[in-house]
């Protein structure tokens, strides 16, 4: 987006996550409850609209480019009616963990002994990763979560039995056991995954 594309506009019963990459140009946020804000690169504002908010998302800059993704997630039937909310996690406070050939960036959620602190309303992990060629890694998907893995650049095989390329993705869905997800990148790759607990209840 590289403009003013939907104007001000409503949300209700469901979240509106804004994950910016490094490469973005700021962007500016304002909405019903009175936030504004100005999201930096590599940060995240989840918007959880419950009963209802308007907000209005523009570029800074206009002409620049807001790079980032943008995830709608379902609200449990039950807190649909409740007010809503504007979470900002700044990247500063995004824990970062590096090891030879990886880097785990916790936007939200844990990776290992990594905890992102900032509370969220629904408990979703987002974890933005860049694994060097010829390396492996591994995320251990909780059971009874689902998974998600959108891969941003670079080949990457999944528990060696398929391969991803860039701009694919994956899920995995609801398992009764923990499960080992197994990533071994064929070239330098950068991926995003999602994951948490399925919205169940009456609709």
């Amino acid at each position: 987006m590289k403009k003013d594309v939907f104007g001000a506009h409503k949300h209700m019963h469901m979240s509106a996550i804004s994950y910016l990459f490094e490469d973005s140009v700021p962007y500016h946020n304002q909405d019903s409850m009175g936030t504004d804000l100005i999201i930096t690169p590599g940060s995240l504002l989840w918007t959880w609209a419950g009963k209802g908010v308007v907000h209005h998302e523009v570029p800074t800059v206009e002409g620049r480019e807001v790079h980032g993704l943008q995830l709608f997630l379902d609200i449990p039937p039950e807190n649909r009616a409740l007010p809503p909310r504007s979470i900002y996690i700044p990247v500063e406070t995004m824990p970062v963990v590096s090891a030879d050939g990886l880097s785990v960036k916790v936007a939200m959620g844990s990776a290992g002994d990594a905890v992102n602190t900032n509370s969220t309303p629904e408990p979703v992990t987002l974890l933005d990763i860049q694994l060097n060629a010829g390396k492996t890694t591994d995320y251990t998907l909780p059971a009874g979560w689902n998974g998600t893995i959108y891969l941003l650049s670079g080949t990457l095989q999944l528990n060696s039995r398929f391969t991803l390329n860039k701009n694919e993705a994956v899920s995995f869905g609801t398992a009764g056991i923990h499960e080992k997800i197994i990533l071994a990148a064929g070239a330098d790759s950068r991926l995003l995954l999602i994951s948490g607990p399925p919205v169940t209840g009456n609709y």
